[in-house]
């Protein structure tokens, strides 16, 4: 039975209907009281008005006037109807001839189901789907035997759900939660059975199944029904059967594919599954009534099978997140019926057949995310009733063919290609296109204008060559995204981008335009690139929309004093902003001023009580004064970067009140003092550096106790002093500890073993989440570290480097043995301390290392021949010790020069000058007959050799430079390569090419 759908203004009646029964209105108004809290549904439901068959879903009978409706559901309403079930209970039994009774989408609590349908003897239609039920059914009574429609889909039931015996006089039955019983298949006269999205249910014994003859539409969506291949039989067993959908039911492929199958299936949804391309091979038996048929995200190997042009029923066909590969079948061309095509995702190749055009029926076609190659065919354009166009995620090439033959087209993405050549200067008649993304490509020349697309919503052009002037955007009113970044356009000649008032992202970042700003070019837009001039005051009365106002990375001047909008996120970093920091606004969650020229104290902020920000960046700028402690105000925060700055004093103990903090970066001030013991409540920390400052005392225990999530601790070039802490050892998630340039005395702790993340191999997480109930975001780390004798800054590739630097404090004993155990360690500075003694031979065993530094330290004996097989080691420096005997031979050591090992005067052998006493005086000795032979034999191999390398280098030098210069596809490939990789040069690369050589 289809389900009812009832509102109360649509039943009529007239001068001679009765009016509702008294007891009934009273049972109504009862029924009302237990609503929890007012609904807007129930207020008609007065006391004064005695006609109840008046109030809002109510219906009665026109003769009788017993109430025989209530239409009560939640779903047009954005909240939903609380109701208690004692209440209900009740109130529903004086109703005794309701036929009909909608309580979906409602919260019921206490209810025990069956009770109160019992009650309700004339009951033909229940439906309580996408409801919270806090009760359960009871089978202890009758059953209602009129009842032929009970619809529980998509609720939640909270207590034991057993099956009640009523439930077998149903024709229609929608969703419940618990064991599916078997007596589901006494329901002999059932034709609609839907069981989904109730997720606790368990399938079960399906064999009850085949007693539903009547059967012809089975719904069992997320059940699990695996290990069973009962769903084949049932296809072949019942006749009646029309739609079936077993999505997300852990299905495996038949074993079996012989059979006769259902002759009326029309519909078939196996999608989110495990079937392989067995199934395949009895899909032909259902060719001629099968309409819909959608297997993505299962497991399909091979190619499409050529027999998929016998569906010619076909209306719908998704075969997306597989691993199909080979080409498309042009047997596809015989489906004219098909309407939908989805194949994206796989791993299709060849060219997009030409048998396409013949689908005239298509609407939708997406074939990205495949290797698919050569040029979008003509034909495609004739296509008449194409809506959206995906070919985006492929290797096509060639011009784009004109689309705008296509007078439906709404959705065009063919981003991500090869493609060449002109935009159409057509697309600006293009009326009901609403997205177009063309990025990624080498589309070249002038843009044509759109003045034409008011229906244009998402324009996305970036990263290819396009030139000359921005267009004219008047038309497109619609506009929300305008992309234009990545080209080489000169001017903004028109304003028009200042008429778009639905605008809310606008990228022209790296561009080379000149144009004057105005307030035409800037009004309503939300991200700005590339703009060199002052924000105008007016800017901030027409931005009050924006929840994002990105301006970084220009060369904007000037100064403000306040920011009047309420914007969730504001970057404003890299420009030349002065004069004192702005005030926080009350709804702000991130702000990002960092390196610009702002001065001053951090009491021009003005902040206000449990601001909701989670994300404060005012670094590299000219800020100074004491830190304010107003910490207790930025609960929520969780990245706080002040560095770069001139800030004194101490560190204000309200800093701990910080208890989401994730990342804490003091770096580069002038802050002294110890550190505050408060900052141990700040257990959420991972990230801190405290470097170069002027802070003292020793370094707390309590950092190891209580920070146990610390992976980077950072107190370089501070004023610490006295022994290391056992404590520290406890850090099992630290992988980059930088100590260097203190007074640390003692020995280093025997437990430094103990750090986990440095005894793994392999990089750490280099993109942090921090998320809130106010805000949700990533970020990368932000370090200064010593690297391979030279300062470096990292962001993205901090997650590689795993480092311990000690260098410079007083520190003395033995070289620390339990370091060695530290696997996965990439760098080891022990320099400027008072090590002595011999290296043991065990740090051989950090094979990952790849700067090692134990300069100007007492350390003695011979250099450890174990040291041959640190093949990545790149950086050595071993001056200044005590060091004697013969330098390791390995090509590692080769590599060195003198000065890794100089201020050792025992040392001997390559590289170093001295000569070991072993060695045979004859290998250093020329021979004495014929040296002018042997010098003329040398001189003339030493000048082919060096013409040689002149000739090839230049060779290949211009090859490559005139390539670049000619070829502008390659020369657009090579600068986008540079720039992806400009930020893992210093330490990734030296890894790879370590493992080059290691293999080699």
């Amino acid at each position: 039975m289809k389900a009812l759908s009832l509102h109360s203004e649509s039943l009529s009646r007239d001068g001679n209907t009765m009016r509702c029964i008294e007891r009934e209105r009273k049972a109504l108004l009862v029924f009302k009281q237990g609503v929890a809290h007012e609904h807007v549904l129930f207020h008609t439901w007065k006391k004064e008005e005695q006609d109840c068959c008046k109030w809002k879903g109510v219906g009665c009978d026109n003769h009788t006037g017993h109430v025989t409706h209530l239409y009560l559901s939640s779903r047009n309403s954005p909240f939903p109807i609380n109701l208690t079930g004692v209440t209900i209970g009740h109130s529903l039994v004086e109703l005794a001839y309701l036929k009909y009774l909608d309580l979906s989408m409602s919260i019921l609590s206490g209810l025990t189901i069956a009770e109160f349908i019992g009650s309700l003897t004339e009951l033909v239609h229940l439906d309580l789907s996408v409801s919270h039920v806090k009760g359960s059914f009871s089978d202890q009574i009758g059953h209602p035997s009129t009842l032929q429609y009970l619809s529980l889909r998509d609720s939640d039931f909270n207590g034991c759900v057993p099956i009640p015996k009523f439930i077998g006089s149903l024709n229609n039955l929608s969703g419940f939660t618990g064991v599916i019983p078997h007596e589901l298949g006494n329901l002999s006269e059932l034709q609609y059975l839907d069981l989904a999205n109730n997720g606790q249910t368990d399938g079960g014994n399906f064999g009850w199944l085949f007693n539903l003859s009547s059967l012809t539409y089975l719904d069992l969506s997320t059940i699990n029904v695996a290990p069973s291949s009962i769903w084949v039989s049932f296809i072949q067993r019942i006749p009646s059967i029309s739609v079936m959908r077993l999505s997300q039911c852990n299905l495996l492929a038949p074993s079996s594919t012989s059979g006769n199958f259902s002759s009326s299936i029309s519909t078939l949804h196996l999608q989110q599954n495990y079937l392989n391309s067995s199934i395949f091979d009895w899909l032909p038996q259902l060719s001629s009534s099968l309409e819909v048929l959608d297997l993505h995200d299962n497991v399909l190997k091979g190619r499409i099978p050529e027999s998929f042009g016998h569906m010619t029923s076909l209306t719908y066909l998704n075969l997306g997140h597989n691993l199909l590969n080979g080409p498309i079948p042009n047997t596809f061309g015989l489906m004219t019926a098909l309407s939908y095509l989805d194949l994206n995702a796989n791993q299709l190749n060849g060219a997009i057949p030409n048998t396409f055009a013949l689908m005239k029926a298509l609407t939708y076609l997406d074939l990205s995310a495949n290797h698919l190659n050569g040029e979008i065919p003509d034909s495609i354009c004739n296509l008449s009733s194409l809506k959206v166009v995906h070919f985006s995620f492929n290797n096509l090439t060639g011009s784009l063919p004109d689309f705008t033959l296509l007078p439906s087209l709404e959705e065009l993405l063919v981003n991500f290609n090869q493609l060449d050549g002109f935009l159409p200067t057509v697309f600006k008649h293009h009326s009901n296109l609403k997205v177009l993304d063309l990025s990624n490509n080498y589309l070249r020349g002038s843009l044509p204008d759109f003045t034409g697309s008011s229906s244009l919503e998402s324009l996305y052009l970036d990263n290819n060559e396009f030139s000359g002037s921005l267009p004219d955007f008047t038309g497109c009113s619609s506009l929300q995204v305008l992309y234009l970044g990545k080209n080489q356009f000169t001017e903004w000649e028109t304003q028009s981008t200042g008429l778009l008032s639905s605008l809310v992202d606008l990228d022209l970042s790296m561009n080379s335009i000149h144009s004057t700003i105005s307030e035409a070019h800037l009004s309503n837009l939300s991200s700005l690139n590339q703009i060199s001039d002052t924000i105008p005051f007016w800017f901030w009365n027409i931005s009050r929309s924006l929840s994002l106002l990105n301006l970084s990375y220009n060369e904007i001047r000037g100064k403000f004093s306040y920011i009047h909008v309420r914007i969730r996120e504001i970057d404003l970093s890299s420009n030349y902003f002065d004069g004192p920091l702005p005030p926080i606004p009350e709804d702000c969650v991130e702000i990002h001023l960092s390196k610009n020229n702002f001065s001053g104290t951090l009491l021009s902020l003005r902040v206000v009580e449990n601001l909701p920000l989670s994300y404060l960046d005012i670094s590299h700028n000219q800020l100074f004064g004491l830190l304010p402690d107003y910490w207790m105000h930025f609960q929520g925060l969780g990245f706080l970067n002040l560095g770069y700055n001139n800030f004194s004093g101490r560190i204000p103990t309200s800093i701990g009140h910080l208890v989401s903090l994730q990342t804490l970066i003091l770096r580069h001030n002038a802050l002294y003092g110890e550190l505050p013991v408060s900052l141990r409540n700040c257990r959420s920390l991972g990230f801190v550096d405290f470097g170069f400052n002027r802070l003292s005392g020793k370094v707390p225990s309590w950092i190891g106790e209580d920070l146990m999530r610390l992976y980077a601790l950072i107190l370089r070039s501070n004023r610490f002093y006295g022994s290391l802490p056992n404590e520290i050892c406890h850090l099992s998630n630290l992988y980059f500890l930088d100590l260097s340039i203190n007074k640390i005395s003692g020995k280093v702790p025997p437990c430094f073993g103990n750090f986990t993340s440095m005894i793994n191999n392999g990089h750490e997480v280099s993109e942090h989440i921090y998320s809130s109930e106010a805000n949700s975001y990533s970020y990368f780390d932000d370090a200064l570290a010593r690297w391979k004798g030279q300062e470096f800054e990292y962001g993205r590739s901090f997650a590689y480097l795993k480092m311990i630097d000690l260098s410079i404090n007083e520190l003395n004993g033995e070289f620390p043995l339990s370091i060695t155990r530290l696997l996965g360690l990439n760098g080891l500075n022990l320099s400027g301390n008072r090590f002595h003694g011999e290296v043991p031979p065990e740090i051989g065993q950090l094979q990952e290392l790849e700067s090692l530094d134990l300069s100007t330290n007492n350390f003695s004996g011979e250099i450890p021949t174990s040291m041959d097989g640190l093949s990545f080691l790149a950086f050595l420096d071993l001056s200044d010790n005590n060091f004697s005997g013969r330098i390791p031979s390995g090509a590692q050591f080769q590599t060195f020069d003198n000065f890794t090992y100089e201020g050792n005067v025992g040392l001997c052998g390559k590289p170093v000058t001295n000569k070991c006493p072993e060695d045979d005086p004859a290998d250093h000795v020329l021979p004495s007959s014929g040296p002018h032979e042997v010098d003329g034999d040398d001189n003339e191999y030493e000048r082919w050799l060096y013409i040689s390398v002149v000739l090839g280098f230049s060779t290949s030098f211009w090859s490559f430079i005139g390539t670049l210069i000619l070829n502008r596809r390659w020369r657009h490939a090579y600068f986008l390569l540079l720039d992806s990789f400009k930020e893992r040069v210093h330490v990734v690369m030296a890894v790879h090419v370590a493992r080059l050589q290691r293999k080699a």
